[in-house]
């Protein structure tokens, strides 16, 4: 069914491409580029081979956003499609460049494409693309699936803990790690998505007990409509992580993503994340 109101995002989001594409939901992929080869995000590298390799690159990792031109035909597609105006939602711009290539994109196409900053990532990003998706199939008016969108952005939680610093340095996303790295080598560091930005929570010296703290944190999240669990190559401890989070009757199982390689690049391997939407 062709709705009048579609939605982008990009792969930062982590949706799954099976729901991604259950929701009609186009995903622009983001870009890595390892050891000077340019990868598209989700193609030609898989998740378990990057990991295998990241520790051993003798370059650091970069991630580049999609061009505008990309943006634009995922745009015309949708409009040629019988789509008459957009909602394109993407990882926050104090993180990325991605909503400003984006905004510079729908320019051409006037009222007819919106570019909204999630003012997150990851999960935080999907569900709120996901809630955006519910409006549009309950029939909602533009401004009303908009709506939907921001109301989910203001209810949704996102923590992770980093188990390498290091990647997340040379990432240049977070300010205050720079200065302080150096009292935080032989830690693991909790880490929250508030206002656009990478906010520390807290750190602690053992991975269980980084586990424990990330648990218990977002526990007390409660009542939770929807719980997203995030990882990069410790799907294990995720699903384990997600099977303890508590639940509530008609809740959906929790949604455990191994993160998109161009997040990866920036966090490293071996993390874990929480995301919640609350009720």
């Amino acid at each position: 069914m062709t709705y009048s109101i579609g939605l982008v995002t990009d792969s930062t989001a982590d949706l799954p491409s099976g729901i991604a594409e259950a929701e009609g939901v186009p995903i622009v992929p983001a870009f890595i580029v390892v050891e000077g080869t340019s990868y598209v995000d989700g193609g030609g590298l898989s998740r378990p081979e990057f990991y295998r390799h990241l520790p051993g690159l003798r370059q650091p990792v970069t991630t580049a956003a999609p061009s505008t031109e990309v943006f634009a035909s995922a745009y015309e597609r949708l409009l040629s499609s019988g789509v008459g105006q957009i909602l394109s939602v993407h990882i926050s711009r104090r993180l990325s460049g991605i909503y400003g290539i984006a905004a510079q994109a729908a320019r051409r196409f006037g009222e007819r494409v919106l570019v909204v900053d999630s003012g997150q990532v990851s999960l935080g990003l999907g569900f709120q693309v996901l809630e955006g998706a519910r409006a549009i199939r309950s029939g909602a008016a533009f401004q009303a699936v908009l709506q939907a969108i921001d109301h989910a952005g203001r209810r949704v939680r996102t923590i992770a803990m980093i188990e390498n610093l290091e990647y997340l340095r040379r990432s240049g996303r977070v300010d205050w790690l720079r200065s302080s790295l150096g009292n935080l080598l032989h830690v693991r560091l909790l880490l929250e998505v508030a206002d656009g930005l990478i906010r520390r929570l807290g750190q602690v010296r053992t991975r269980h007990r980084a586990i424990e703290e990330l648990w218990a944190t977002a526990a007390r999240w409660a009542p939770v409509q929807r719980w997203g669990v995030m990882h990069s190559a410790a799907e294990g401890e995720a699903i384990e992580l997600a099977s303890r989070l508590p639940a509530s009757e008609n809740m959906p199982a929790p949604l455990v993503v191994d993160v998109t390689t161009v997040i990866g690049a920036h966090v490293g391997p071996r993390c874990l994340g929480v995301t919640g939407l609350l009720r």
